[in-house]
């Protein structure tokens, strides 16, 4: 199993990630949180999380293209930093997370489309494999999510799953490898995920690893 990158909902801010990228050590003293924030923002918007995406999606169609493609062969996507972007939104709370807004920001169906995520999505219907979205997200978003999905260009998929009243305070981990399970038992056979949390990836029948950047926060 290849993965990519190794760079929900409990919105922690990921901000000490930045001590990567500023080269600090476990014992170092973390990064001030304002400059930090500043590097996160220089990161998505000089290009660089860009061409991160870039090489994760064609890496990852590169291995697509080599596997046997069966009637029942599936992808699972997740959604948020995934196939719909985020970013603006979480910027305009300092890269925290405010309940109130977020769902308010759902509930909208205005988030945009990642459109390497989105190439992948066509790539993979164009070999007439299944799509199915996976989402950590509450049962009462789930209208706004299938709607923001259908009018960001994912058209065509075979079902949209999100957190049922019976599973709201289940680990996302565990939530998704549950469906997952569920998934493969009603004869889907899954040949790759694509998220950007570990737990995106958690369990079994997770098939190939596609993992996207996200430096803004961790789910678990």
């Amino acid at each position: 199993m290849r993965k990519y990158n190794y760079s929900l909902k409990k919105f922690f801010p990921c901000l000490f990630l930045i001590c990567l990228c500023a080269g600090c050590s476990s014992s170092s003293v973390p990064v001030n949180l304002s400059k930090a924030k500043k590097q996160i923002s220089f990161y998505y918007e000089s290009g660089q999380y860009q061409a991160e995406l870039d090489q994760i999606i064609q890496d990852a169609m590169e291995e697509f293209n080599k596997m046997p493609i069966k009637d029942s062969s599936a992808v699972v996507f997740d959604v948020d930093e995934t196939a719909l972007s985020n970013y603006q939104a979480i910027k305009q709370v300092d890269f925290g997370y405010v309940p109130e807004l977020w769902d308010k920001w759902v509930l909208q169906a205005k988030a945009p489309a990642i459109d390497d995520t989105k190439d992948l999505y066509h790539y993979l219907l164009q070999k007439k494999i299944h799509i199915i979205f996976l989402s950590a997200r509450n049962p009462e978003q789930y209208e706004a999510t299938y709607k923001n999905l259908v009018s960001a260009g994912y058209t065509k998929f075979d079902t949209l799953i999100v957190r049922s009243k019976n599973n709201i305070d289940t680990p996302a981990g565990v939530f998704k490898n549950v469906e997952r399970i569920v998934l493969s038992n009603l004869g889907y056979n899954i040949i790759g995920s694509v998220g950007d949390q570990l737990s995106d990836f958690q369990g079994e029948n997770v098939g190939l690893v596609v993992k996207l950047p996200n430096y803004m926060y961790l789910t678990e």
